[in-house]
C-alpha cells in the first residue's frame, strides 16, 4: 500500500498543528515557569504564562538569565547564579557529570505594583535539550517553593522544640527536684541582676564598659550551671548571650544606648528557655525525690511535693508616677522582652515610659517573629522620638511619663491586628517634608505637592531620620522603613494616623493563617 505525498505531507502538518497546541497548552496551563535558554545565555520567545507572574515582567525576549534574575537577588546569589551559567554553557563540560544545582532554594525579592516589596523563594532546575540549530541549549524550570520553605521551618522550629523538653526532663529526673529547684532560684537571682545592670542608666564610656563587665559575670554563672546538668539548650542560649558581650566588651571606641539594644533578642531567647525551665519542672516534681526544706516549695495531700516556679524579675523599674499599676509579664514572653527594651531605651534617653501590652498570648507562631520585629522599631521609635521628655511633657499639661499601647487581636474574619499608640507629641507633617528634603528623599516641589496625609508616610522611607547625633549613634533612618519591610514580609499592611501635640497610632493588618497556607499574596501597602 502506498502513501501519496500529499497524504504524507498532510500528515506532517496534523503532527505538527498537534505539537504546536499541545506546546500552547502546557505553557498556558503549567505552574511552573517554563523557557529555553540558548547557548549565548538568551531566552527564546516562547515562555510559560506564569513566568510573567513570577518575574513581574512582561517581556523575556533575548533577556539573559542574568538579566532575568538579577534585580531580584543579592549580589552573592548573582555571582552564584553566573557561575553556573558559564559552567552550563561551557563546551568542555558536554559529557561530564552535573554538579549539586545551588540554585535550588534562592530568596527574591519582588516589587509590587505600589512600589513596596515581598519575598519569595524559588527553585531553578536546568535540563539540557536538543533544538535544531542550537548546540547547547537548557530547558528552564522554575517553581514557587515559599509555601514549602516557610512549613520546613516551623517544622524544624517544633522539631527543636521538642527535642528542648525531652532534655530538660531527663535533666530533672538525673539531678533531683532539690539540686534543680536550687538551680533555678540561682538562675532566677542571676537574671534579676542581669536585667537591673541593663536597665542602669549610663552616659560615660566607663559606665557602659562596667554593664558589660558585671553582665558578663552573671551570663557566665549561668552558663556554667546549666552546663553542668547538661540543659543544652538553656546553655547554647547563655552562650549566645555571652558572645554578644564579648564582642561589645572587645570593640574599640566609645560605647552607646544603641549598642545594647541588639541585646534584647539574646535575653528574648534566654528568657524563654528559663520559663520553660520551670514550667517543666513543676511536671516533673510528683515523680522525683524532693527535698522538704527546699524554700519555694509545698506539700500536696499525699505528701508529693512540687516546686513553685520562682518569682521572675519580680520588680521593674519603679512607676511612682505611672497612673496605675501595671501586671506583671511572664518571663520569657513577648510583654517581659518589650517591657524590659521599653526601660531601657527611656532610661538612655533620660524619659520615663510605660508599656502597656494586651493579646501578645494570641500571636500565631507564624507571626511571631514579624510581630517581634515589628513592635521593637515602634517601640525605640517611639520612644526617642515620640514621647517628649518629662519636663516637655509638663509644659504641655501632659503627665510627666510617657505611655504607650501595643494591642493584637483576632478579627472574626480570621484577619489579624497590631495596633500601637503612643501619647507623644505626633507628626508634624512639615517637619517631616523638611526632613525628607534635607535628607534628599524628594524634591521640595515634590514635598510641596503632598497632601498632609501623603506627607506624614514618608516616615517609612528607607534613609529618613531626624537624628543628627544621639549619644554617639550615627543616625541610619532605617527603624521605620524595617517596619515596613517586616509587615511586607508577612503579606501585611500598615496604616499610621497621628494628632499633632498629642498621639501617634499605628495599625498593622496580617492576612489570615489560611490565605497565608495557600501561599496568597495579598497586596502589602502602607495606607
Amino acid at each position: 500500500m502506498f502513501i501519496s505525498v500529499k497524504r504524507h505531507e498532510r500528515e506532517k502538518q496534523e503532527l505538527v498543528a498537534a505539537g504546536s497546541r499541545l506546546t500552547d497548552a502546557i505553557l498556558k496551563g503549567s505552574p511552573q515557569g517554563l523557557f529555553l535558554l540558548d547557548a549565548k545565555d538568551k531566552i527564546l520567545p516562547q515562555v510559560s504564562a506564569s513566568l510573567t507572574t513570577l518575574f513581574r515582567r512582561q517581556d523575556f525576549t533575548n533577556v539573559s538569565f542574568e538579566k532575568l534574575i538579577g534585580p531580584l537577588v543579592t549580589a552573592k546569589t548573582l555571582a552564584i547564579a553566573r557561575a553556573v551559567i558559564t559552567r552550563l554553557l561551557d563546551p568542555a563540560g558536554l559529557g561530564a557529570a552535573d554538579p549539586p544545582n545551588p540554585l535550588q532554594d534562592v530568596e527574591v525579592r519582588l516589587v509590587n505594583s505600589d512600589g513596596s516589596s515581598e519575598a519569595a523563594h524559588y527553585s531553578f532546575e536546568f535540563n539540557a535539550v536538543d533544538l535544531p540549530d542550537e548546540p547547547r541549549s537548557w530547558l528552564v524550570r522554575v517553581t514557587n517553593i515559599t509555601a514549602r520553605v516557610q512549613q520546613h521551618r516551623e517544622l524544624e522550629d517544633l522539631r527543636a522544640h521538642k527535642q528542648i523538653q525531652g532534655e530538660i526532663l531527663r535533666s530533672v529526673m538525673q539531678a533531683g527536684a532539690a539540686r534543680f529547684g536550687a538551680f533555678l532560684q540561682r538562675t532566677d537571682a542571676a537574671m534579676k541582676t542581669i536585667n537591673g545592670v541593663l536597665k542602669k542608666p549610663a552616659r560615660e564610656a566607663d559606665a557602659f564598659r562596667n554593664k558589660i563587665e558585671e553582665t558578663v559575670d552573671e551570663v557566665d554563672r549561668v552558663r556554667r550551671d546549666a552546663a553542668a546538668l547538661k540543659l543544652t539548650g538553656f546553655e547554647a542560649a547563655a552562650r549566645l548571650l555571652e558572645d554578644s558581650l564579648q564582642e561589645l566588651r572587645s570593640r574599640g571606641g566609645a560605647l552607646s544606648g544603641g549598642d545594647f539594644l541588639p541585646l534584647a533578642v539574646k535575653l528574648d531567647q534566654l528568657y524563654g528557655q528559663f520559663a520553660l525551665l520551670r514550667s517543666l519542672s513543676a511536671q516533673a516534681a510528683p515523680s522525683v525525690e524532693t527535698d522538704p526544706d527546699l524554700p519555694d516549695a509545698r506539700m500536696t495531700e499525699n505528701g508529693t511535693q512540687i516546686i513553685e516556679a520562682p518569682k521572675f524579675l519580680a520588680e521593674m523599674a519603679q512607676r511612682a508616677a505611672a497612673p496605675k499599676a501595671h501586671r506583671m509579664a511572664q518571663a520569657g514572653s513577648l510583654d517581659s522582652t518589650l517591657t524590659s527594651l521599653t526601660e531601657l531605651v527611656a532610661s538612655e534617653q533620660k524619659k520615663t515610659v510605660v508599656l502597656e501590652c494586651t493579646g501578645l498570648q494570641l500571636v500565631p507562631q507564624r507571626y511571631q517573629a514579624a510581630i517581634k520585629n515589628v513592635a521593637i522599631q515602634l517601640i525605640r521609635n517611639a520612644v526617642m522620638h515620640g514621647v517628649e521628655s518629662p519636663a516637655e511633657r509638663s509644659r504641655a499639661g501632659k503627665p510627666a511619663h510617657g505611655t504607650l499601647h501595643l494591642e493584637f487581636k483576632a478579627n472574626p474574619d480570621q484577619t489579624f491586628e497590631l495596633h500601637f499608640q503612643d501619647d507623644g507629641a505626633g507628626l508634624n507633617p512639615d517637619q517631616v517634608r523638611a526632613t525628607a528634603v534635607s535628607r534628599g528623599l524628594l524634591s521640595e516641589e515634590a514635598a510641596a505637592r503632598l497632601r498632609d496625609r501623603q506627607a506624614i508616610k514618608l516616615i517609612f522611607k528607607s534613609g529618613y531620620t531626624t537624628l543628627t547625633s544621639s549619644h554617639g549613634e550615627t543616625p541610619h533612618g532605617t527603624g521605620m522603613s524595617l517596619v515596613r519591610r517586616y509587615v511586607h514580609e508577612a503579606g501585611g499592611k500598615i496604616a499610621l494616623a497621628t494628632l499633632l501635640g498629642h498621639e501617634t497610632r499605628f495599625k498593622v493588618t496580617l492576612p489570615a493563617l489560611a490565605s497565608v497556607d495557600a501561599n496568597d499574596s495579598p497586596s502589602a501597602q502602607v495606607a
